[in-house]
């Protein structure tokens, strides 16, 4: 590679150090979400080869938009965009935010009034016999 090339390229997706350093929190939620099988975790959650994910964990290379957006659309997707975010507070963040609370405590709850029918059908059949 010639060295015009290697300078005058874009920085790899999580090494620009002008901005957050995304590789740096992906890697910090990855670790404390698994943090045993870390790197098949990740690689499985991005659609990325465990190799690959291995890299980012040693923060040798950078992160594909790509493999990004498969995170944020993954069940892990919450702990790392709020990471992304860091110290940001744009207006929309609050509202946002707030939002992902909310449905979470909707879906918890639906899952709490699941069990609870689940335990009445339980107790009421052993109450038949």
């Amino acid at each position: 590679m010639s060295r015009t090339y290697t300078s005058s390229a874009a920085s790899s997706f999580g090494f620009d150090r002008s901005g957050l350093p995304v590789i740096e929190a992906v890697v910090a939620v990855a670790r404390r979400l698994w943090p045993s099988k870390t790197a098949v975790n990740l690689s499985s959650r991005a659609g990325v080869t465990h190799r690959a994910a291995e890299f980012w964990l040693a923060q040798g290379t950078g992160m594909s938009a790509d493999a990004l957006a498969e995170l944020l659309r993954s069940d892990a997707g919450r702990e790392i965009l709020e990471a992304l975010m860091g110290d940001a507070r744009p207006s929309w963040w609050p509202a946002f935010k707030a939002d992902l609370v909310f449905a979470d405590l909707e879906r918890r709850e639906a899952d709490n009034r699941a069990a609870i029918e689940e335990l009445r059908r339980e107790f009421n059949s052993r109450r038949a016999r």
